[in-house]
Formats: structure tokens, sequence, C-alpha cells
């Protein structure tokens, strides 16, 4: 199996690329040309999120893309740049018939399913009105990734931990199924490498917590 991996250069990255790895995949991590990233177990494919001829080189024979990007500053760019570079991904994966996306996204972006909780509406909303560009891009990416005609499923995490797997996850929409406010990125991890073959939650938007 092959997997292309976009945000794999980040804090969860690690995580993605040593899973990946542990299932015995043959892993390729799309790098900015700028990033400093080296691993010799994986294929590095260096280049700009706006570059098509890349991109389609990055994401060409894979079975599945996994996506961890999403703003990680508090004073992100207004211009949306994680929404018009998955856009570009997508462009890509059509463009070499890939289906199946995996990417991670937060509560931040409302399913049509959900219901109120206040664990993961107050976050929300603080993001909404003290983050309002991190803000725009979440809800556009959702949109844009609903829009895709892919095969997709997309991961809404909220607060992330560095600690071990747990293996037991609260798994559903927000308000419909109990969730924590945090999950393991390891445990994280191995879900979204479940989704690849497994069926159940395309088209979904299912959050994940450690129980």
């Amino acid at each position: 199996m092959k997997v292309t991996l976009f945000g794999a250069t980040g804090t969860t990255g690690k995580y993605l690329i040593d899973e990946a790895l542990k299932r015995g995949i043959d892993v390729t991590v799309f790098a900015r040309s700028s990033s400093s990233f080296e691993n010799a177990k994986v294929k590095i494919v260096r280049g700009e999120l706006t570059d098509n001829a890349l991109l389609r080189e990055a994401v060409s024979g894979s079975d599945a893309v996994v996506s961890a990007l999403g703003p990680t500053k508090l004073r992100h760019p207004k211009d949306l740049p994680i929404t018009r570079a998955t856009e570009a991904i997508i462009s890509a994966m059509k463009q070499v018939h890939v289906q199946r996306l995996i990417a991670i996204s937060t509560g931040t972006a409302v399913d049509p399913g959900d219901r109120f909780d206040w664990k993961i509406r107050l976050p929300a909303t603080l993001i909404k009105y003290l983050m309002r560009s991190c803000y725009n891009d979440i809800l556009a990416l959702a949109k844009v990734i609903r829009a895709s005609g892919l095969d997709w499923t997309m991961v809404r995490v909220a607060f992330l931990r560095n600690d071990p797997a747990i293996g037991h996850l609260n798994v559903g929409l927000y308000g419909v199924s109990r969730h924590s406010l945090a999950v393991n990125r390891e445990d994280l991890a191995r879900f979204m490498f479940d989704q690849i073959t497994e069926r159940r939650y395309i088209h979904q938007a299912p959050g994940i917590s450690t129980k």
C-alpha cells in the first residue's frame, strides 16, 4: 500500500509517519521547499503546494492521501492558505485518479448532524472571535473537502497530546456522542490510517477523543 502525507513535517506528522511505517506502508511525504525535514525511511517530494506537477508526482499511484494540514500560528494569514493548498491537492488527486482523502479538521467546522456540546462550542467561539483568520480557513477547508467529489473523511479533533496511545476512543458527532476535550496524537494516527480501508466514515466528519 502507498500513502501520501501532507502536513507531515509538523508535530502530528511524526506520529503519522511512524504509524504508516509500522503498517508496512510505502510513504511519500510532501515537504515545502524551505523545510528542513529529512527521513531516510520515506520518499520526500519537495516543492510548493501551488505546484501542480509536483503535487501530481507526490500523489500518483497512492491508495490514499492523508492530510494533517491546518493552522499552526495565532497570526494566521487571511488568504485561506490551508484551503487553497487543499484545493490544489484535490485537483492533483483527481488528475491522477486517487479517490481516498483522510484529513484532520476540528469541531470549529460544524457538521450538519452535530448537536450542542459546550466543550466543543466554547473553544470554537473563542477561535471565531480571537483567531478570525484561522476560523475562516477551517470552515472554508471543510467546505472544499465536502464538495470535492472524493471519498473523504474529516477526522475532527480538539486538543492534541503527545501521550502514548490508549486505544479506546470516543467516536462520533459532537453533541451526539460523548466526547472529552483531547486525544493523543498516536491514537489519532492509528484512527486515520484505519480509515484507508474502513468504509464506515466515508463522507462523514466524526469527532474523536480519548475516553
